[in-house]
Order: C-alpha cells, then sequence, then structure tokens
C-alpha cells in the first residue's frame, strides 16, 4: 500500500512533526455536533494517563458539509496535544478514513493507535487508558470496546456479527464493530499492507471494523476487552437506513469466512477473551423501537423474495419454517433463533458459490430476516433489564456455537 490516500502536504506535515508515541484518530463525516466532546475527552484523558509521551490527534474527514473539522479543531484540547484535521482522498467512507489514520501512524512510527467513533456521546477521559493501556503497557496487539448499550441498540451486532464471530473464531469478542479500539504498531502495519483494500471495497466503508477484528483474530494477536461503560451514540434504527451498512457489513464478514475457513473449520469451542478495567451496570437512555414494523418488513420480503432467492438459498427445511414464521400474525409471532442461525449459516454458504455480481442483490434479500429476528428479540426482551437482555444475547451466541456443525456440513471444501 501507498501513501495516495493522503495529501502530499498532510505528509509534508505530518513528516515535519516527526515521531510520535499515540496517534489518537477520530474519523467523520458529518459529526459537527458531538466531534468537539469526543476530542475534548481523549484529549484531557491522554494528557492526564500518558504523561510524558508525544500524542498526535487526527480528525480523518471524508467531506464534512457542516463544519466538523473546524469544530474539531475548535475543541478545548491541552496545549500538548498536537492535532490535525485531514480530508482523505479516495472512495468516501469509515474505512477510508480509518486507512488515512493507519497511514498517518506507521508516517510517525507510533507506537499505538487509538480510534474513537465521532459521534459518542458518552465518552470520558478514562476511555484513552481503558483502550491504550492494554497496548501501551501490557503488549496486547489489539483491543476491542466492552459497552454496556441499551438492548435495542447494536442490533446487528447482537444478532450476528457477535454470534457469528464467536462461533467461527472461538472468541467472545462482545463487540467486534464497537467502533472504539486501539491498534499496536504491528496490526496497524498489517492492515495498512493488507491486499483487502483493493479487492473488497466494502472495507473503505462500514465493513471495516468486523475486517480489522477478524484479521487481529486471525493472524494471532493477543486481544482483549476495554470496559467503556455506557455507549449512547446516534443509533442505527433496524427499520430504516440500513441496506447499505447491513450489505458491507456482512458481506465482508462472508468474504473472510472465505478467507480464513482454514483458521474457523478445525475450531470447535470458544473462549472468554481478557476484559481489561472493571465493568459495572449502570441504567442506559432507552432507544425506541417498533417490532411491529419490523415484522411487516419481514412479510414484505417474503413477497419480494420468497419464491426465487430465499427459495434457493434456504434448505428446504428452513425454507418452510421461515414461510410459517412469515404466516403469523404479530400476537403469535416468533423467530426463534435456532432457524436464525441456519438460515445465516445458508447465506453464508449460498454466498460462496454465486457470482459477485450477486452478492449486493444476495444481501439485500437477507434484511427482511434480519428485521424479523430484531422483531422476535424484542418481544422476547419486552420485560427484561438491559443487563438481563445482554445475557440473553450470550445465550443466542450459543446457538450459532451449537449448530456449528450445521454449517461444517454444507461449507464448500477447497
Amino acid at each position: 500500500m501507498t501513501t495516495e490516500i493522503l495529501d502530499q502536504n498532510v505528509l509534508r506535515d505530518i513528516r515535519k512533526l516527526g515521531p510520535v508515541d499515540v496517534v489518537v484518530g477520530i474519523p467523520s463525516y458529518g459529526n459537527a455536533s458531538t466531534i468537539a466532546g469526543v476530542a475534548e475527552a481523549l484529549g484531557f484523558g491522554m494528557d492526564k494517563y500518558y504523561q510524558g509521551a508525544k500524542v498526535l490527534m487526527i480528525n480523518s474527514d471524508g467531506g464534512s458539509k457542516d463544519g466538523t473539522p473546524e469544530a474539531f479543531l475548535s475543541a478545548d484540547v491541552p496545549d500538548r496535544i498536537c492535532r490535525m484535521a485531514i480530508l482523505y482522498k479516495g472512495t468516501s467512507g469509515k474505512g477510508s478514513a480509518l486507512r488515512a489514520i493507519f497511514e498517518v501512524a506507521r508516517e510517525t512510527e507510533a507506537r499505538i493507535c487509538i480510534v474513537a467513533d465521532a459521534d459518542s456521546r458518552s465518552i470520558t477521559p478514562d476511555w484513552a487508558r481503558q483502550l491504550g493501556y492494554p497496548v501501551f503497557q501490557e503488549n496486547y496487539g489489539y483491543v476491542t470496546p466492552f459497552y454496556l448499550r441499551d438492548k435495542h441498540d447494536a442490533t446487528i451486532t447482537n444478532s450476528l456479527v457477535y454470534p457469528v464471530t464467536r462461533a467461527l473464531y472461538g472468541q467472545r469478542i462482545r463487540q467486534p464493530i464497537g467502533g472504539d479500539f486501539a491498534l499496536s504498531r504491528g496490526l496497524v502495519c498489517i492492515l495498512r499492507q493488507d491486499r483487502f483494500w483493493e479487492s473488497h471495497p466494502s472495507i473503505a466503508k462500514f465493513g471495516v471494523d468486523i475486517w480489522m477484528t477478524t484479521t487481529a483474530i486471525c493472524e494471532g494477536l493477543r486481544i482483549c476487552q476495554a470496559a467503556l461503560g455506557v455507549k449512547i451514540h446516534d443509533p442505527k434504527k433496524p427499520s430504516r437506513d440500513l441496506s447499505p451498512m447491513f450489505r458491507q457489513m456482512v458481506g465482508t464478514m462472508f468474504e473472510l469466512m472465505k478467507r480464513y475457513d482454514h483458521k474457523w473449520l478445525i475450531i470447535k469451542h470458544s473462549q472468554p477473551v481478557d476484559i481489561y478495567g472493571e465493568y459495572r451496570f449502570s441504567e442506559i437512555e432507552d432507544i425506541e423501537i417498533h417490532p411491529l414494523v419490523l415484522l411487516n418488513k419481514l412479510k414484505e420480503g417474503y413477497q419480494i423474495y420468497g419464491d426465487n432467492i430465499w427459495k434457493q438459498v434456504l434448505s428446504p427445511e428452513n425454507y418452510e419454517e421461515v414461510s410459517q414464521v412469515c404466516q403469523k400474525d404479530y400476537k403469535k409471532f416468533i423467530f426463534p433463533m435456532d432457524l436464525w442461525a441456519r438460515a445465516v449459516f445458508d447465506f453464508a454458504v449460498y454466498y460462496c458459490w454465486v457470482p459477485k455480481e450477486d452478492h449486493d442483490s444476495l444481501l439485500e434479500s437477507m434484511i427482511p430476516l434480519y428485521q424479523g429476528r430484531t422483531a422476535s428479540f424484542a418481544k422476547e426482551m419486552a420485560i427484561l433489564s438491559d443487563e438481563l437482555a445482554d445475557a440473553f444475547v450470550d445465550g443466542c451466541a450459543s446457538v450459532f456455537e451449537r449448530l456449528k456443525p450445521y454449517l461444517l456440513e454444507r461449507w464448500p471444501r477447497r
């Protein structure tokens, strides 16, 4: 990989700065209302916990029209924290923003790279310590977040990405696409050189987080989770604004299944992953969700995709069960977890067979099934607290793990 994602003037300024100890990166697009708070929290955290370390804070922006870079530069950050707002080149997306941050980390020979979401409303200065210290002091290669979230937040994580990652790769990383991470210099080098950037454009966008986590696992990095407390941000509602993000995340996850099947085919059980810091339960701001709307999305999906795509993708038994689920009214509706797990595995296998040009339509057809499972989860969790719901999600993930032999039987051997 070259430095083409960075402007030559940016490269000149970075090289003039010389080596640093820590790069803190904040990828952004349209985050003027929140990015100053993120920069201030991380800035004061770096000043407090990394005394004597040379720190560079980077806002990697995708061309915001709302003044996001200006808000970043006007944030109240300690003077000793160097700051730069850069506009990366190429495809606009979170992955491209992170790619630019990785390039800055390489150019400055940073020992550690910390990345934080620009839309976080609950970030505190302690996040700088919780994310960075495992790499800075204890030689971990990759740190993922461990949050407490509303039970209706992160529905793609809870119903799909976490259980699949756990079942395949044997590590119980609760937030594999959480958005706040820390990386060692070694992992930064691996990621920036990966040919996946050119061959799989989805990692230039929302596919980047699952790619980072899966690569860290499969390349043998020491991984831990940072206890960060409550995560409050601008949530993505499962009933809308979903299609590109879902296709990019899930498509990347399926591509990585093909890439690393020599790793996960031999893994039988999952193991807990270390948590750095103390995890405490606290109340969370409720996120509104409309299960009846989601159920109607499932029914609409059945009318559009049932007789063509779903019937081809799902096993006959699974297709029959899904058909029965789609006929039920809301009062009797339930989308069983074991059926959902088998359906996800069916889609993963089928993804390997269809031509690349059919991937988007295949993944698009999967969205109503995910929305149906999310509606079912909302019904099942109606009377449970966020803490108990999180335990339930772990139980659901264990169903994927238990059904892994179903995937192994169907997976194409090379």
